[in-house]
């Protein structure tokens, strides 16, 4: 892998050490200005946790210019300075779409090189440039999720996909992503766990459906299978 990959970052969020309500807690030098704009329009854009849902994290990944991915961890924080509940957190790595693609498309494979531990002392910090080796796929699962084989067809066709899912759902794009074209993967921007879509990704789980508006031409999937289906 040539060394690992090499990355910018930043982080961005609501936090319970500090009065700022959502902001920039810290970035690399190297972490251009327009990079950092498109980070806090995505994040802004992901939408507030409904009412009773848990402590999560998940990841999305979606261009941040023409040559620039921007990979995220979202981190439930609980209540922010104002003890309000639904703080989240967004830990942003910025690579080449070349780097992308070398990580195999898959934000999953970034997950070496994001951290959760953010404090006070982070804030305003000039953050490292990072370097890392891309998580591998993963082994073949014993049994495919059925929805799958669908969700494969439609991306490949350019077609939009939502699923409402209780949790994240990092294992299902996991297995979607093993099986799907490299073309596919390399141009899909995709959420394993959102609360809504406004960053028009190609693929996105959701815990609730009722709030999207939906041009009709996606795959909706709107339950998850039972155990042994």
């Amino acid at each position: 892998m040539f060394g690992g990959i090499r990355y910018e970052q930043a982080v961005y969020g609501s936090f319970p050490f500090w009065s700022r309500g959502y902001a920039i807690l810290a970035a690399s030098g190297g972490c251009l200005p327009s990079w950092r704009d498109a980070m806090k329009r995505a994040c802004g854009r992901f939408g507030e946790p409904p009412a009773g849902v848990d402590r999560f994290r998940s990841v999305f990944a979606l261009p941040a210019d023409r040559s620039t991915w921007m990979v995220v961890q979202v981190d439930s924080l609980g209540c922010d300075d104002q003890g309000r509940p639904g703080a989240l957190a967004f830990h942003a790595l910025f690579v080449s779409s070349w780097s992308y693609r070398l990580a195999g498309a898959s934000p999953l494979a970034f997950r070496p090189a994001f951290r959760n531990d953010w404090t006070a002392d982070d804030q305003d910090a000039s953050l490292p440039k990072g370097r890392f080796r891309p998580k591998s796929g993963g082994r073949e699962e014993a049994a495919i999720d059925p929805r799958v084989g669908p969700i494969v067809a439609a991306l490949s066709r350019n077609r939009r996909v939502v699923v409402q899912t209780r949790e994240p759902a990092d294992e299902l794009l996991g297995s979607i992503w093993r099986r799907l074209p490299g073309r596919t993967r390399r141009g899909a921007s995709v959420a394993s766990w959102a609360f809504g879509n406004a960053n028009g990704f190609d693929f996105v789980a959701l815990p609730r459906l009722g709030s999207l508006t939906l041009d009709g031409t996606e795959l909706v999937l709107a339950s998850e299978p039972s155990a042994g289906a």
